[in-house]
């Protein structure tokens, strides 16, 4: 029995290593990927030698390619590298030697994997990519912080545990890995390699006392209850090292498989002169094998691991995928997505307004909606210019839970939202406590936003006295769970098809009679 809840434990083990292993060796693939995408741009940099131009256009493509770290300049494309966005200019050229001889790549270009380098302080090692007078460097990436658990390799797919260059971390973990007899009878281990013939590899190990220290409480239940009750304590043991798996894991791992258990929901936005659904607003709801996970627990976690535009591209993706279908006939349809400060930085935007998200969005003549948080607005002029380029590629702005920030006018005149959607707390005052200190602020909002040719959109509109108030007001659109709360898009289709379909029944009279289907 207890040999029965040790295998059951070191397997669960494995398979989350072996996940682990698979997301951190696919992070250095889409580093060496985006380095590969980025040389024919330097290639075509006009006149490229170690001027301050050059450097500081070499500086520009650091800052908007997140992963990179360095781009090295060769002028004759030898060995020798004379200058460096980081690192500046070298005097003489620092010569790298003859590159790594394994054929990871077969387009041409060579690697130096922590290579000795003696130009700058506080750097004794580089890893460089190269291909033709250019070469990047990424950042480290993963477990290999810790060389005794981990080792970055090059194999062959006919040689997997021999060594064609050792890249990083500990060459005795192939060896050891290559003589085990599996989890059960030693430390566990994780193997993920990239496609190809020649290819890079990532090894990593748990030992099996940590698989031990951490499991000690259920082996000994196991071993109290013996064979009686074995078979249920191994079940609980099974589900228990499950629900191991963190949230952050989870999420993690969802947006490193390209959003799978993210699915869009869709809340209608109302137009109140007309009363009729011409947008709506995308929130992310969340899913997995082991449950759900709330916005206000999912969002906090992207924030922390600086995937935010990695989570909203996926959302909008995910949403246009759903809605272009659906709004063929309906051109101009305004689709409102939560864009987060840190996508709004200087550093960030030129990859945001690259995705192409915005044009399938323009190809499918819907209207995208950037809905900013008052709070997150800041007190710098770079979130202005960014707003400028999402406005450049088709994008309106709108400022969301306006009324909370406590922003000063001169800043919500410098960004110059299309749109301020006014905070559930102001609409909830409305009526009876019309004569309150936030009913006195809905009407200020309401002035500032109409000297400023700014549309208003009331949020969390939850009873028919709200919307009487704000349809005697000057409020363009609404939304709240009067009209309908956030749903899939199976329900919304349904909720715009009634639409529809109440727009088109007559007004007055009877409806005209209905005549038999021929030959019934």
């Amino acid at each position: 029995m207890m040999l029965m809840a040790w295998a059951g434990l070191t397997f669960e083990a494995q398979r989350d290593l072996d996940k682990e292993t698979t997301a951190l060796l696919d992070v250095w693939l889409a580093n060496i990927d985006r380095g590969n995408q980025l040389y024919d741009r330097l290639e075509k940099l006009p006149d490229p030698d170690c001027s301050d131009e050059h450097l500081t256009k070499l500086d520009t493509l650091v800052y908007a390619e997140n992963h990179i770290t360095n781009i090295w300049f060769f002028p004759d494309g030898d060995t020798k590298a004379a200058c460096s966005s980081s690192f500046g200019r070298f005097a003489p050229a620092h010569d790298f030697g003859p590159p790594q001889k394994a054929n990871l790549f077969e387009d041409g270009r060579d690697t130096w994997y922590e290579v000795p380098f003696d130009k700058a302080e506080n750097v004794k090692k580089v890893t460089v990519v190269k291909k033709g007078r250019y070469g990047v460097s990424f950042f480290r990436t993963g477990r290999l912080a810790t060389a005794a658990d981990g080792l970055l390799f090059v194999s062959s797919a006919d040689a997997p545990y021999k060594e064609l260059f050792h890249a990083q971390g500990n060459s005795d973990l192939l060896v050891r890995y290559r003589d085990s007899f599996g989890p059960v009878f030693g430390p566990v281990y994780a193997l993920a390699c990239g496609p190809g013939q020649t290819r890079l590899c990532y090894l990593t190990m748990i030992p099996a006392s940590r698989v031990f220290r951490d499991n000690v409480l259920l082996l000994v239940i196991f071993a109290a209850f013996g064979l009686v009750t074995g078979f249920l304590v191994c079940q609980k043991v099974r589900r228990t090292v499950r629900l191991r798996n963190s949230p952050t894991g989870r999420i993690r791992r969802a947006i490193l498989n390209g959003g799978k258990g993210f699915e869009p929901h869709f809340q209608p936005i109302l137009t109140l002169e007309t009363m009729k659904c011409e947008g709506c607003e995308v929130l992310a709801r969340f899913e997995d094998s082991h449950g759900k996970l709330f916005p206000d627990e999912f969002i906090a976690i992207i924030q922390d691991q600086n995937l935010t535009w990695e989570f909203t591209e996926i959302i909008i993706a995910k949403a246009l995928k759903d809605l272009i279908p659906l709004l063929s006939g309906r051109p101009g349809f305004k689709v409102g997505v939560n864009f987060f400060q840190a996508d709004l930085d200087d550093k960030q935007i030129q990859t945001v307004i690259q995705s192409p998200v915005f044009k399938t969005a323009t190809d499918a003549r819907i209207s995208l909606n950037c809905e900013i948080l008052e709070t997150g607005i800041g007190t710098g002029t770079s979130i202005v210019k960014s707003l400028e380029y999402l406005r450049s590629i088709g994008c309106q702005i709108a400022i969301d839970d306006f009324g909370t920030g406590y922003s000063n006018l001169a800043q919500i005149k410098a960004l110059n939202p299309d749109v301020v959607k006014i905070d559930k707390m102001f609409i909830d005052d409305l009526g009876a406590h019309s004569e309150s200190a936030r009913g006195a602020f809905f009407h200020a909002i309401l002035g500032i936003a109409d000297a400023h040719a700014m549309k208003v959109c009331a949020e969390g509109v939850e009873s028919l006295e709200q919307l009487d108030s704000l349809r005697n007001r000057n409020v363009d659109y609404a939304q709240g769970y009067y009209f309908a709360k956030p749903m899939p898009i199976r329900n919304f289709s349904l909720y715009l098809l009634e639409q529809s379909l109440k727009e088109k029944m007559p007004t007055g009279g009877r409806l005209p009679k209905m005549s038999p289907v021929a030959g019934s």
